[in-house]
C-alpha cells in the first residue's frame, strides 16, 4: 500500500510541471515566501490580536500554530524520513534555487496554513476566514506546485494543521473558562 502511495506521488510530483509557466511560478514562489517561516500568519496573528484584543484569540491562534509546526516539522518529519521530490528533479528543472534541506513529510507550510485557517474559523469573522483560507490554499499548493512536496505531504500537513487548529482552541478555551470566564467573551 505504501509503495503504491509512493508510485502515484511520484507520478504527480512530475506531471505538476506540465502546468509550469512563468507567471503561475512567480505566484507560487511568492506564496511559498509568504509561509517560509510563518511570516504570514505572524504578521495575521499580530493584526487579528490588535483587532479583537483577546487574550484568548491571541494565545489560541499562537498555540495553534506553534504545536502545527513543532508537530509537522520537529517531531514526524524527524519520524518518515522522506527524501523530498525536489531532491530527485534535474537542478535545471527545479523552480526554486534554494532547495529545502529537510524532510518532506509532512508539509509545515500545510500544517501551519491550515491551523491558522482553522483557528480564525472558529474564533473570528467568515470573512478573515475565508481570505486567510484562499492563502493557506495558495501556499499548500505552492509547495505542490515547485515541488518541494509530495501531494501526499501536502494532504497530511492540512490534516495536522486543522487537528491542531482545533486541539488548541479547545483547550484554550477549557483553560480560560476555568482561570476565568470573561476571558473567553
Amino acid at each position: 500500500m505504501i509503495e503504491k502511495i509512493k508510485a502515484i506521488d511520484d507520478k504527480l510530483s512530475m506531471s505538476v510541471s506540465k502546468i509550469h509557466n512563468p507567471v503561475l511560478n512567480k505566484i507560487m514562489l511568492f506564496m511559498t515566501f509568504l509561509g517560509d517561516a510563518g511570516k504570514v500568519w505572524f504578521l495575521v496573528l499580530a493584526v487579528i490580536v490588535y483587532f479583537k484584543r483577546s487574550f484568548y484569540v491571541g494565545t489560541s491562534l499562537f498555540l495553534s500554530l506553534a504545536v502545527s509546526f513543532l508537530s509537522a516539522e520537529v517531531v514526524i518529519k524527524r519520524i518518515f524520513e522522506r527524501e523530498r521530490p525536489c531532491n530527485k528533479i534535474d537542478e535545471k528543472l527545479l523552480i526554486m534555487k534554494k532547495i529545502p534541506n529537510f524532510y518532506s513529510f509532512p508539509s509545515s507550510h500545510s500544517a501551519t496554513s491550515f491551523a491558522m485557517v482553522t483557528a480564525s474559523f472558529l474564533l473570528c469573522s467568515t470573512g478573515v476566514t475565508i481570505c486567510l483560507f484562499i492563502i493557506a490554499l495558495g501556499i499548500a499548493f505552492s509547495r505542490f506546485y515547485l515541488q518541494a512536496h509530495y501531494l501526499t505531504d501536502v494532504i497530511c500537513g492540512i490534516a495536522i494543521g486543522i487537528l491542531s487548529g482545533v486541539i488548541m482552541v479547545k483547550l484554550a478555551y477549557v483553560l480560560f473558562s476555568s482561570i476565568n470566564p470573561s476571558l473567553v467573551k
